[in-house]
């Protein structure tokens, strides 16, 4: 069962952040005792979409330093479920002409190909300013 309260873990561990020019490519852990897992679902735990659009959300505010909100995501698909311990990467991309953020968690596998496992886009209410 995965622990619930004040001190659960929200957000993945970072391992590693690459910033540049409104790119971010993050590597993430996602241990097992997150909160996204909490009850979703005891025998199979898998990771809610919305907490993926979360992080993707959260990460373009802290690293691309973005602080409008959202106002509405498209393009969005789930591809393949993340389960606990998983080691993914997270890459944001800004267009300043879209007001949007396209996001996509993804890993490379051994045979250099990728696993996809959410992708979409964030589309922002007003035109977010990169500081």
């Amino acid at each position: 069962m995965v622990a619930t309260g004040p001190d659960v873990a929200r957000r993945p561990a970072l391992i590693d952040v690459k910033i540049a020019q409104g790119h971010l490519d993050a590597g993430l852990f996602v241990a097992p005792d997150l909160a996204g897992f909490a009850g979703h679902f005891p025998d199979f735990p898998i990771l809610p979409g919305v907490v993926q659009l979360d992080w993707a959300v959260h990460y373009a505010r802290e690293f691309l330093l973005i602080e409008e909100p959202v106002l509405r995501v498209e393009r969005l698909k789930y591809t393949c479920p993340i389960v606990p311990n998983t080691q993914l990467q997270l890459n944001l991309c800004f267009d300043s002409r879209k007001s949007a953020v396209d996001f996509r968690f993804y890993r490379c596998t051994d045979d250099n190909n990728e696993q996809l496992f959410s992708q979409g886009r964030l589309i922002y209410a007003t035109e977010p300013v990169l500081s």
